[in-house]
């Protein structure tokens, strides 16, 4: 967004235009919706505002009036814009969770830091929103459960677990037993006035996003629209089946629940219990506390010391246009497979200790962990995208909503949950993104921000080609300019981290693009709204656990595989063979 823009749009919030929507809004949703967005509009509006003002007089005002806005260091910024933080937070996380519904699944993509834009005190202030959802009354899941089966709940369920193990914007998941089979089960169960919030709650959303971001405006419609599909649980229950099967016979490690059809409604969903498993976004928690609890520390302690280390190490190595060195699964897993051996001794010593000078002297604590073995981050991150990689290039079916919610670490294994947001894309919408990787993967290499001492004549071509490609597939911007695609080509599909994107954010790059040369519509290429969505929020857990990831290094390998089996890789390879002719 220009500065002209922003204050264009500051200016412009007058009560007449805004008095407008809603009672548009009064006559479309009806009185309670329209209170709703009032609710949300009055605390929501003055921080965006207040956002891009300071957004402005930071980075844009300086260029222009540099008598009347100095220069601000980056220190200086920071102070701002954490004081702005410190200002909107609370505010922000009470109007979500008060309201609840589609606030809820945002509340959990801000403590989940999915694409690894949310600021830490908001990460701190939203993590509510990952456990801690208020739940539906007993007796008000139960009058659900009972009109959606038509019979007793008892003549199906042998045990209800009344607590639910999970709550989220659609409905809550409760344990339970078959009567019929004796089989361990979760029942998903929607939420009745979902449905009937889930329109307004989206206008109110969807207004901030056209004032202020208009370059998200596109997509958020897209995304508006694929969760509309959440609201019937029975698409969900094929989604379900479909990837099942598509993943059991090439990933033996990815579980996911087989679900009971015979039992699934448009409200109800009932699946598999999978044992043991715990939340990704729990194990992670529960091992922050033990690496603060071992090194004498509070969590909170714990966790602001690693954000201050990771923030200097990533500054110092943005600054140089290098990206942090992530650990590879192999080598965490030889540095786990130590520390449970040092654990093992460790224990066996105590132990021997407790039982010969213990009884003389004071024993230890068995329960304190001595030695804290860690989640293999990198084999974690390496199998989510791997996962997704072929589920979109080689199935065409994929999970668009992959946040750590819904995965969960069971035993060893991964189990994957949540398919109300599934997209389905055909063979040449495969065949076209897969082509994209592989450019994007060899223009990556050659980039001067790669490669400075690189030839400027094989980077022209192959900006020029990445850039074709996206006009084809239908990728459109104001003025088509090439530069601009071919960026959005190597962020979206290639490298997002703080090295490539320095000194901005991911969001503070599409102002920068949208500013440059607005993006166009997006009605040829809705299916990579989703696509960028899903490699979005797994990049973003990976940069949450210092995992950076190049997305065009981790699907290309999916991407050769899907074009070779169609007869399509030559020609991909022989265009990339093409920028270094001649030379």
């Amino acid at each position: 967004m220009t500065t002209r823009t922003i204050l264009k749009t500051a200016g412009g919030l007058s009560a007449a235009s805004l008095s407008g929507s809603y009672l548009w809004a009064r006559q479309t949703l009806g009185s309670d919706g329209v209170d709703r967005i009032i609710e949300f509009d009055k605390v929501a509006i003055p921080a965006t505002v207040a956002y891009k003002l300071e957004e402005a007089r930071c980075e844009k005002l300086p260029k222009i009036f540099p008598s009347i806005f100095p220069p601000v260091t980056p220190e200086e910024e920071k102070e701002r814009f954490e004081a702005l933080h410190h200002k909107y937070a609370k505010p922000l996380f009470d109007v979500y969770m008060s309201l609840g519904g589609f606030y809820y699944k945002n509340g959990q993509k801000i403590a989940s830091n999915m694409s690894g834009i949310a600021p830490k005190i908001y990460q701190d202030m939203f993590q509510p929103f990952l456990n801690d959802i208020p739940a539906r009354s007993p007796a008000n899941i139960r009058a659900v459960v009972e009109g959606e089966l038509g019979k007793p709940r008892e003549e199906v369920f042998s045990t209800w677990d009344d607590t639910p193990i999970g709550c989220a914007s659609i409905g809550q998941v409760h344990r339970a037993t078959l009567k019929s089979t004796g089989q361990r089960v979760v029942v998903k169960v929607q939420n009745p006035d979902a449905e009937r919030t889930f329109v307004g709650d989206v206008f109110a959303l969807k207004v901030l996003v056209d004032m202020f971001m208009p370059q998200l405006s596109p997509a958020f419609e897209e995304i508006e629209k694929q969760f509309k599909t959440e609201f019937d649980y029975r698409g969900e229950m094929q989604n379900a089946k479909e990837i099942r099967d598509n993943l059991k016979k090439d990933f033996p490690n990815i579980i996911v629940p087989y679900v009971y059809d015979e039992f699934c409604t448009k409200k109800l969903m009932v699946m598999e219990e999978v044992r043991p498993s715990i939340p990704l976004h729990d194990a992670l928690d529960e091992q922050a506390e033990r690496m603060a609890r071992s090194q004498g520390m509070t969590k909170e302690e714990f966790v602001e010391k690693e954000k201050i280390r990771v923030e200097e190490e990533t500054a110092r190595l943005a600054k140089e246009g290098k990206v942090a060195k992530s650990v590879s699964a192999k080598d965490y897993e030889r540095y786990i497979t130590f520390l449970r051996f040092k654990e093992k001794l460790s224990h066996t010593l105590k132990s021997t200790w407790n039982w010969t000078g213990g009884f003389i002297f004071p024993n230890f604590d068995l329960s304190q962990d001595s030695v804290v073995v860690p989640l293999n981050a990198a084999g974690l991150i390496d199998d989510l995208l791997n996962v997704h990689g072929h589920e979109i290039l080689i199935d065409g079916v994929f999970n668009a909503d992959p946040h750590p919610g819904n995965v969960l670490c069971a035993g060893g294994k991964l189990a994957l949950i949540d398919y109300g947001q599934v997209k389905r894309i055909t063979t040449k919408e495969r065949m076209d993104l897969a082509k994209m990787i592989l450019l994007v993967e060899a223009a990556i290499k050659v980039d001067p921000r790669s490669d400075p001492n690189g030839d400027p004549e094989v980077h022209k071509k192959a900006r020029k080609s990445v850039a074709e490609h996206g006009k084809k597939l239908g990728m459109k911007t104001k003025n088509m300019f090439e530069d601009v695609i071919y960026d959005m080509c190597v962020v979206y599909y290639g490298r997002m981290d703080s090295g490539w994107l320095y000194p901005h954010n991911i969001i503070q790059w599409t102002d920068m693009i949208e500013a440059k040369d607005p993006l166009g519509s997006l009605d040829e290429i809705e299916y990579l709204v989703m696509v960028n969505m899903s490699s979005l929020m797994l990049r973003g857990l990976g940069e949450m656990l210092q995992q950076y990831r190049n997305l065009a290094d981790c699907w290309g390998p999916i991407a050769r595989k899907a074009l070779e089996k169609e007869g399509k890789l030559e020609e991909v390879d022989l265009e990339i063979e093409g920028w270094t002719k001649g030379k």
